[in-house]
């Protein structure tokens, strides 16, 4: 049976990978007969209907690619928990000129002060303004970075890293060391440095990254690196979500931590 006109039309539509347009198609149809729309408005309708689905499934994609824990957002974040925040200085950073300027951003704290819904937060920011992020746990990216070097890849994957446009490098801690991960980190860090913007999240102080990684000496050259004009949230002073925020839990209570009432 040959198909109607519509039918054919929507045929056409995702044979020109228009699949959004062709979905989009009767409702457009329906809408523009009730509103008396004239061919112009009809066909601005289905375009901006294509256009949005396909920003959107961008949006998805550049987030499945960064990589983020989890999808963490300046919505669902407590801007009155912590006093000592620069809220200020903050949300000039999530205008992202330090993205388009290359800078890095340092954020340091305490464990549970917020350091990675921060850094993801921007991330997921940048992602909606079109940038491509990646995000990585230290542990995490240095045992990729070490794992290259079986097959002699590493420059590769590195190159490959910073064509990126923000690099997000979570919990910079003590870690399970090997003698190759400072120059691993030092490499990286050099192919990044004023090509891509980053943001590294520490609990520790610069000085105490030296003996985190292994090497002083290297470790030095690395900071000096990320120094370079890099923008600061200090939250050291500040409270602990884990411990002390509002679904922390409460450790008066015997009944949360599984203990018996003394008798």
């Amino acid at each position: 049976m040959k198909p109607s006109l519509l039918q054919k039309l929507k045929q056409d539509l995702r044979a020109l990978r228009l699949k959004d347009m062709a979905d989009f198609l009767e409702t457009a149809l329906q809408t523009a007969h009730n509103e008396h729309q004239g061919h112009i408005q009809f066909l601005d309708q289905m375009v901006t209907c294509q256009l949005r689905a396909r920003t959107q499934r961008s949006l998805e994609r550049r987030l499945k690619q960064a990589g983020f824990p989890r999808k963490m957002t300046f919505e669902d974040f407590d801007w009155a928990f912590q006093p000592g925040l620069n809220v200020e200085y903050l949300k000039d950073l999530m205008q992202l000129d330090f993205v388009s300027n290359r800078q890095t951003v340092l954020i340091l704290g305490k464990t549970g002060t917020g350091k990675t819904h921060i850094a993801t937060a921007l991330g997921v920011k940048a992602c909606e303004a079109g940038y491509r992020v990646l995000f990585f746990k230290l542990q995490a990216l240095l045992s990729r970075l070490y794992a290259t070097m079986a097959d002699d890849t590493t420059d590769e994957v590195i190159t490959s890293i910073a064509r990126c446009h923000l690099l997000i490098i979570d919990h910079v801690d003590f870690i399970r060391t090997k003698n190759e991960y400072p120059s691993l980190l030092l490499d990286l860090v050099s192919a990044c440095h004023q090509r891509i913007a980053m943001i590294f999240t520490t609990s520790i102080s610069f000085e105490q990254w030296g003996e985190a990684l292994g090497s002083p000496s290297l470790t030095n050259a690395i900071v000096d690196r990320i120094f370079d004009h890099a923008k600061v949230i200090n939250i050291r002073p500040g409270l602990s979500y884990r411990t002390q925020g509002p679904h922390a839990p409460d450790l008066g209570r015997t009944d949360q931590l599984n203990i018996p009432p003394q008798k």
